[in-house]
């Protein structure tokens, strides 16, 4: 008989180590599957900004509180008058000299202040794009009701719930401005109070001159308030808007050069 072949021990053992690299090829293969791939995340948001966010709407309400207090009781109104009297009387007080001056660049302070951190807070982008959401909604929902169309209705109701979000978010951002201009009002009106009834007594300079009257007392009262307020409110709301109205110009303006859009129209060649 012929003799039984021995086993190729060296081929097994060739084998076996193939085996395991394979086993180990496959690990290394799952391992690298298994990781995660990184992608771009946005950064998480710092502890720190809602802080400040917490510390602003605490100031916000601090003033507004403040400004109440102020209001109803005439010992704060007053203290505040006198603080602010360091700063503004040197200023534009005039020694009393020139009332109307003086009411004018108060009214220009209050409302340039008032507008420029009113336009700070405001998108005015994302305003006019809500006004004019809202305005085409609310004619198609009169035009769906006029048919009597409820599934049309419904629908309209149903998109309305999408844009009621930018809404909020635009008249919480038009509250912002208010804690600070209210606070504001409030300490001008204070030393205006002071510089009219103490200043301009002591001076002699209480009567101004206006197109319909050559003498007006600065503390008669023709329609529920006093003649300076009058004259206070028909000096500053014209450069409110005025300023106002460039702010959104301006707004406006670099909003479209950001868009790559023309601000003027191209002329166009007549043939």
């Amino acid at each position: 008989m012929a003799e039984d072949e021995e086993p190729d021990e060296s081929a097994d053992e060739a084998d076996e180590e193939a085996t395991d690299e394979d086993e180990a090829a496959a690990d290394e293969t799952s391992t690298e599957e298994a990781k995660p791939v990184l992608t771009a995340h946005k950064k998480p948001v710092p502890a720190a900004r809602p802080m400040k966010g917490s510390f602003t709407r605490f100031i916000m309400i601090f003033l507004v509180l403040l400004a109440v207090v102020a209001l109803f009781d005439p010992t704060m109104s007053q203290s505040f008058g006198a603080i602010a009297g360091f700063i503004l009387y040197p200023v534009i007080g005039f020694g009393g000299r020139y009332p109307v001056l003086t009411l004018l660049i108060a009214g220009m302070m209050t409302t340039g202040i008032s507008s420029i951190l009113r336009d700070h807070y405001t998108d005015w982008i994302k305003m006019v794009r809500s006004q004019k959401t809202t305005a085409a909604w609310q004619k198609a929902l009169r035009e769906a009701m006029r048919k009597g169309n409820r599934s049309e209705v419904a629908k309209l109701n149903k998109i309305r719930e999408g844009f009621m979000k930018d809404q909020m978010d635009i008249q919480v951002n038009s509250m912002k401005p208010l804690a600070w201009t209210f606070f504001l009002f409030i300490v001008l009106f204070a030393w205006l109070n002071v510089f009219v009834n103490a200043t301009l007594a002591v001076t002699g300079g209480q009567y101004f001159a206006v197109p319909w009257a050559t003498n007006v007392y600065v503390t008669y009262v023709p329609f529920l308030l006093p003649s300076w307020v009058l004259m206070y409110s028909l000096l500053a709301l014209p450069v409110g808007q005025i300023l106002t109205r460039v702010l959104k110009y301006v707004r406006f303006r670099k909003r479209l050069e950001a868009m790559g859009v023309p601000i003027e129209p191209e002329s166009q060649d007549v043939a």
